[in-house]
């Protein structure tokens, strides 16, 4: 089987020393071009774009905290390759990275193929299904069953980690909302597929990116801004018409902007009008952290 044309994309904002371990880790022959989309300070990262690499790097220079939608889709509108790997600035890329376009080939209908995160030793995925209970969205996952694809294992899920090669296809016919600035942007791309195309997903387990998560003051501040995610999860409830998102159990790690409730007992859930007034009170509490002073937030904590 010939290897399909791929190609490596990502969305940087700062993170310079983070990107250039990312860039430093592409394997030999994977990728013979790698698109970088900056919302960021540019300048900064000038001498890792001027720099010659084994591969053609493509910069996508964006106005200043563009967003991670206006980022992808620019590089989807740019891609001439078959395949995109899709990755974020902290994160490396493995050597066997090809498996996932080799099961791409193998399985027509799928429409992305994710590996999983190695952090700090440990494999994480946040991998799920997406199911309705009325009017609230639910993110859990149960029993799984891996098939060989490729020689590889393949496990089908509805929402897979972001280190993903996405067939252009898929991309063109659903990319991402261009409203979101930070948080929900991935949740809101699998749920737009999961409603309205008949692209499927899967992770396969063999393929790990190793992740380095963290930034700087400037970073860390943008990616929790409480007003940022409050305003991109009220926008997601309204779009898809949500009263709430609940978060039951992800395969593979916890850490995910749903941190997922905790149940009674492995028979016996809690109902889901109780766990919507749970993430109910989730969100009023992270308006009132928006809100309130560092140091008057403090105090209301330590009461």
């Amino acid at each position: 089987m010939s290897t399909p044309s791929t190609a490596l994309g990502l969305k940087v904002f700062n993170r310079t020393e983070k990107l250039e371990r990312l860039l430093e880790s592409v394997p030999a022959n994977a990728y013979e071009t790698v698109y970088v989309a900056d919302d960021g300070r540019t300048e900064e990262r000038d001498h890792l774009y001027e720099r010659s690499w084994p591969f053609d790097l493509e910069l996508i220079d964006l106005p200043y905290d563009a967003g991670l939608g206006v980022g992808r889709n620019a590089i989807v509108g740019a891609l001439s390759e078959e395949y995109l790997t899709v990755v974020d600035s902290d994160q490396e890329v493995p050597t066997n990275v090809d498996i996932l376009a080799r099961q791409l080939e193998a399985r027509p209908e799928f429409g992305g193929i994710s590996g999983l995160l190695l952090e700090h030793g440990r494999i994480q995925g946040l991998c799920h299904d997406l199911f309705e209970d009325g009017d609230v969205l639910i993110r859990d996952t149960g029993a799984k069953t891996a098939t060989q694809v490729a020689g590889y294992p393949l496990v089908e899920f509805d929402f897979v980690p972001n280190v993903v090669t996405f067939r252009r296809d898929c991309l063109e016919e659903q990319s991402w909302d261009e409203t979101y600035v930070i948080g929900r942007e991935h949740l809101d791309f699998f749920v737009a597929h999961w409603q309205a195309t008949d692209w499927r997903f899967g992770t396969c387990p063999a393929v790990l990116f190793p992740h380095h998560p963290g930034g700087g003051s400037e970073y860390d501040a943008n990616r929790r801004d409480r007003a940022k995610l409050l305003a991109s999860k009220a926008y997601f409830r309204e779009k898809w018409g949500y009263d709430q998102v609940v978060a039951r159990g992800f395969w593979l790690g916890t850490q995910s902007v749903d941190k997922p409730l905790a149940i009674l007992d492995s028979d016996l859930p809690l109902p889901t009008w109780l766990e919507e007034k749970v993430m109910d009170a989730r969100d009023v509490r992270l308006r009132i952290e928006a809100m309130a002073p560092t140091h008057v937030l403090r105090q209301v904590i330590q009461r």
